[in-house]
């Protein structure tokens, strides 16, 4: 039977062995959150990338460009990698992948040249996708795009430069999306206010006030809800009128008025001859009241009139 051995090491063995081991180059120990790619293997990666887009195979050049930002996202080509990673990724319809790396470069490049221009092409691919001119590319998607994806894509493109001119116009896009389905009329019409209250010197506050005066008109609807809605759709012409006088709605926004003044007669002439027909004549006598008040002549001005001798009552 072989006994094991005691081994002694002489002291200055321990300190050769020491110093070796301290002397092992320090590159070699991985340290957390650095970089996991030399710019040599780096510069090698991009190398292939384009050699793979050139040659016409986009699914491997995508790959490989994100292979490239993904390795080292602060080297120099990093930027270029995963921008054209985007827009191969647009170019074969993943868009919702595109719009989210295009995302990426707006992130973690903001002092790149290719900054303005993804957030550019990020915008663009969400306008068009709001405005149903890709819907059939939408590959992520077995149907029509979600309203909720929509918005999210227009709010990302607004939050992205809220101070530019591309947030008002982001955010306009908004409502109209929500304007787009019968049963977002509300939604709607808190988006378009966004756009007047946060933008209200763009080109699309004039458009977003008639809007929302708009909306209030189709959705009155009969009984109290009908006048308060009316009102408020009042209000919003008059804002427009008021706060744009030179914008091409202001013009729109004077006809609705008169229209909603038109209407608001009309329905008070209406309750007055209920009222008569029940010959409850102080009612009715209030709301003829109402209708030669707000008129100066024409058919239920005097028609009001006849009606306020007969019951016995002046003006």
């Amino acid at each position: 039977m072989i006994g094991l051995r005691r081994v002694l090491l002489h002291p200055g063995w321990c300190f050769c062995i020491l110093a070796s081991c301290a002397s092992e180059p320090e590159s070699e120990l991985p340290i957390a959150g650095t970089p996991h790619g030399s710019d040599r293997d780096v510069q090698s990666l991009y190398a292939r990338a384009q050699a793979a887009d050139q040659s016409g195979k986009s699914k491997r050049a995508i790959s490989l460009y994100g292979n490239t930002a993904d390795k080292n996202p602060h080297s120099s080509v990093a930027p270029a990698a995963r921008f054209r990673q985007a827009q191969l990724l647009e170019q074969r319809d993943k868009l919702d992948k595109a719009f989210e790396t295009y995302q990426m470069v707006i992130t973690l490049y903001q002092a790149s040249s290719l900054y303005a221009k993804a957030r550019d092409s990020q915008a663009r691919l969400a306008h068009a996708v709001a405005d149903g001119q890709i819907s059939d590319k939408l590959l992520w998607f077995k149907t029509a795009p979600d309203i909720k994806k929509i918005v999210s894509m227009l709010a990302t493109v607004r939050d992205n430069a809220p101070r530019a001119p591309s947030a008002a116009k982001a955010q306009h896009a908004i409502g109209r999306a929500y304007e787009s389905k019968k049963s977002k009329a509300n939604e709607a019409i808190t988006a378009y206010q966004d756009v007047v209250d946060n933008y209200p010197r763009s080109l699309y506050a004039p458009e977003a006030q008639y809007k929302i005066g708009q909306l209030l008109t189709m959705g009155a609807s009969k009984g109290n809800q009908d006048n308060s809605n009316l009102d408020r759709a009042q209000h919003a012409f008059e804002d427009l009128h008021q706060s744009y006088p030179n914008s091409k709605r202001a013009a729109d926004a004077a006809t609705k008025i008169a229209e909603i003044r038109s209407r608001e007669i009309q329905r008070n002439f209406d309750i007055a001859e209920f009222y008569f027909k029940k010959e409850q004549n102080s009612s009715a006598a209030v709301y003829y009241r109402e209708v030669v008040r707000k008129t100066t002549g024409g058919p239920l001005h005097d028609r009001a009139k006849v009606r306020l001798q007969s019951i016995g009552t002046s003006e």
